[in-house]
């Protein structure tokens, strides 16, 4: 199939540069990262990834429908995320690629992968036998720049190398690309701040894998170190329902160990039972006293923003930029930034 749509719409990776960003986590802010600053080089940048459709990386119909548009339009540039489960599927068989690179591997997605190695290798096909330059972590955590980066977090320094690393092999010059990665700017539901004057912060990201979660709150840690805050770090989060089950504990134990309270919710259950998804995550729970169970994500956020103090930080994290929960079969707007400023602008009426 991919050949066939590859085919009937003039194998449009061929005219563009197209760019692949694969790894389990880093992929977004890494490729708005790069589309920034090839804009600035004066080229026209289009990205392909979660926060531009359903799935990650689109069907192979669609995806080369979209490149087709796309060069139509005046687009140079792809700059794609590829997901496992798209390169499993053949979405991105037959496209010419000129860059590959691989930002991390950790666990996910072990529901369809079954293994920590079929995922793994999953990705290494992808690097190994895809046309295009290959780079690998070890790449670009070598590439250098002298930069205040105005994104908070070590996770985004790495993904500031990856963007730089993939512009300086496309020959954008140090210049623009020192201008770029100076002026990036957050991507929604990553590390998103939701500041309506009051005396704590809030942070929304999509964190919803172990390693994801100990990124973020690492990375929060470094906040409050840096901001000489004196308050607690207090996470609300959950683990998506019909999804690897392995890793609930997991981030139930880093979730426990990194915050001082913990508020385990609901995600997206979709078929399972949310009360048997938290029962899961307790698993990994040493001391019982730092956490509060609500299944209940409204009520949790709701919650966790009541009870925040003077210097507190409050961690929502697993959905970022989504604006629905799927509960059942069903699909309901849900949105964690609305439901944040809405609790906040609950503590100030």
């Amino acid at each position: 199939m991919a050949k066939i749509a590859a085919d009937f719409f003039n194998n449009p990776s061929q005219t563009l540069t197209v760019i692949g960003v694969t790894g389990t986590n880093g992929k977004t802010t890494t490729t708005h990262i790069t589309a920034h600053i090839l804009n600035l080089a004066g080229f026209k940048a289009h990205i392909i990834g979660t926060l531009s459709g359903n799935l990650t990386t689109p069907e192979s119909i669609e995806l080369q429908e979209i490149m087709a548009e796309k060069i139509k339009q005046g687009y140079t540039h792809i700059i794609m995320e590829v997901s496992s489960i798209g390169i499993d599927q053949h979405r991105v068989d037959h496209i010419d690629f000129d860059i590959k690179l691989l930002t991390n591997v950790t666990q996910d997605h072990l529901d369809y992968h079954k293994t920590f190695e079929d995922y793994r290798n999953t990705k290494l096909y992808f690097m190994n036998n895809f046309p295009g330059k290959t780079i690998y972590p070890e790449d670009f955590a070598e590439y250098k720049i002298d930069i205040s980066l105005p994104l908070t977090g070590k996770f985004n320094y790495l993904n500031a190398q990856a963007a730089g690393k993939i512009c300086e092999e496309l020959g954008i010059t140090q210049e623009i690309i020192k201008k770029g990665l100076s002026t990036a700017t957050p991507v929604p539901g990553r590390f998103e701040c939701i500041n309506l004057g009051q005396d704590f912060f809030v942070f929304v990201d999509y964190a919803h894998t172990p390693d994801g979660i100990q990124n973020i709150l690492e990375g929060i840690i470094d906040f409050r170190k840096t901001h000489e805050l004196q308050g607690s770090i207090i996470t609300v989060f959950g683990c998506g329902g019909d999804r690897d089950r392995t890793k609930r504990p997991i981030m139930g134990s880093i979730a426990e160990e990194l915050s001082d309270k913990a508020i385990i919710t609901s995600d997206n259950p979709r078929s399972e039972n949310p009360e048997d998804i938290i029962s899961e995550i307790l698993k990994g729970i040493k001391d019982p006293s730092k956490i509060k169970i609500e299944a209940d994500r409204k009520t949790a956020i709701h919650y966790a923003i009541k009870n925040a103090k003077k210097g507190d930080i409050v961690l929502i994290a697993g959905k970022g930029h989504e604006t629905y929960q799927i509960i059942g079969n069903q699909s309901f707007h849900f949105d964690d930034r609305e439901e944040a400023a809405i609790a906040i602008k609950g503590l100030q009426a």
